[in-house]
């Protein structure tokens, strides 16, 4: 059975960098919406452009998240 190498501190930092370039894309469509008329074919044909991003999102912060804990758990105790 092989070992599970934790993530590095660096390994880390870039997934959480991943999420903020990604969230700038969410940002982006947010701010296209805010100039569209609620509710308008327009608004609605942008709408799962922002689902198919904030999906995209999610499971980046859930990567991280997970990256995280990892790191944290290889941690030498501090006592």
């Amino acid at each position: 059975m092989a070992t599970k190498t934790a993530p590095t501190l660096e390994t880390v930092e870039r997934l959480f960098d991943e999420i903020d370039e990604w969230y700038s894309r969410v940002h982006k469509i947010r701010q296209k919406l805010a100039r569209l008329k609620r509710g308008s074919e327009a608004y609605l044909d942008v709408m799962p452009d922002l689902w198919v991003e904030a999906d995209v999102l999610k499971r980046k912060v859930e990567v991280a998240a997970d990256a995280l804990n990892e790191f944290e758990e290889a941690l030498p105790d501090g006592d």
